[in-house]
């Protein structure tokens, strides 16, 4: 059927209508799904397994899995990963705390120890700061001892092998300057925080030994052997032929000594003689407070403070007796 003239003019219209309509829509999404493919939000997700390390970066995530920095690695045939724990403390008297967890993680969400390099034999840890993408100081090493330290605090050692203590509690800050030969903690945990404390430091240097407190101030005298452990007021140290206590002037405090073993138990100290009689012993007193109980050699004995404050003395994890401490 042939349309009319007046048809073809209704066409016509409704055409321009709907032109009109649909060409500023279609030209809006289009322009829309433009800007949509360049939001960073959908672009494609770099690393999603979350790996620390993928396509030679390191990737830092906090705890609820947002990324909070990168590091692009230098060395993409080398080693590239967290720095290990220094672990020079086996190599004195001290009773220090082992761990099996060498590598040091994230610190306050904002820094890590890395290695970035050729090959082990030149590999040396570096303080970045992955917040702000900044490297700091490179180190000879870094020590935590696995479990971490009250205050984020390290101990650090420079090139020429001096070693000091630096604070990552905000912006890093060198708390005991590189001074000492060697420096370490006693085993001794704040069990809250499952850190080692941070009230005492073992220093090395010029051939004697020293207590540091955490500011880096020098608390004893210059003590002739190797510090072992100590509390408040005494320090145990290895002789030749033993150990001993001495007090923070390097004075001793036990006669009869060397002893087989010593350990504290707060105030107390567990002895072993060198005819293998255990017993605890009040220095405050200068008694003996507890039996004396002959071991063998396989024997695990020591003693410990109770809930109630009473002292229980433990042979092979069980209780054998207990003192009410006035």
């Amino acid at each position: 059927m042939t349309q009319t003239k007046e048809q073809k003019k209704k066409v016509l219209i409704t055409i321009i209508v709907l032109l009109s309509i649909f060409l500023p829509l279609s030209i809006c999404s289009l322009t829309l799904h433009i800007l949509d493919e360049k939001n960073p939000r959908h672009k494609i997700i770099e690393n999603p397994s979350h790996e620390f390390k993928f396509n030679n970066k390191l990737y830092f995530y906090s705890s609820s899995g947002t990324l909070l920095g990168t590091y692009e690695c230098q060395n993409s045939d080398g080693i590239c990963d967290y720095a290990s724990n220094f672990d020079d403390d086996k190599l004195y008297a001290v009773d220090y705390y082992q761990s099996d967890d060498a590598k040091i993680g994230m610190i306050n969400n904002r820094y890590s120890f890395l290695i970035d390099a050729k090959d082990t034999t030149s590999a040396k840890p570096f303080l970045y700061d992955f917040i702000n993408n900044r490297i700091y100081t490179t180190y000879y090493s870094v020590k935590n001892y696995g479990i971490g330290i009250e205050n984020d605090l390290f101990i650090v050692g420079n090139d020429n092998l001096k070693y000091g203590v630096l604070s990552l509690q905000g912006e890093p800050q060198v708390k005991v300057k590189f001074d000492y030969d060697y420096i370490g903690i006693a085993n001794l945990l704040n069990e809250d925080e499952n850190k080692i404390m941070s009230d005492l430091f073992i220093g090395y240097r010029d051939k004697f030994w020293f207590l540091l407190d955490m500011n880096g101030a020098v608390l004893t005298s210059a003590i002739r052997n190797e510090i072992v452990n100590y509390n408040g007021k005494h320090i145990i140290v290895k002789e030749n032929m033993g150990y001993n206590v001495v007090d923070y002037e390097d004075n001793p405090v036990l006669a009869n000594g060397p002893y087989k073993k010593l350990s504290f138990t707060g105030k107390y100290l567990n002895i072993l003689d060198q005819d293998d009689n255990f017993y605890v012993y009040d220095i405050a007193s200068e008694s003996v407070i507890t039996n004396s109980q002959k071991v063998k050699s396989t024997d695990q004995i020591t003693s410990k403070l109770n809930e109630k404050g009473a002292l229980e003395v433990i042979l092979n994890e069980k209780v054998i007796e207990t003192v009410e401490i006035s």
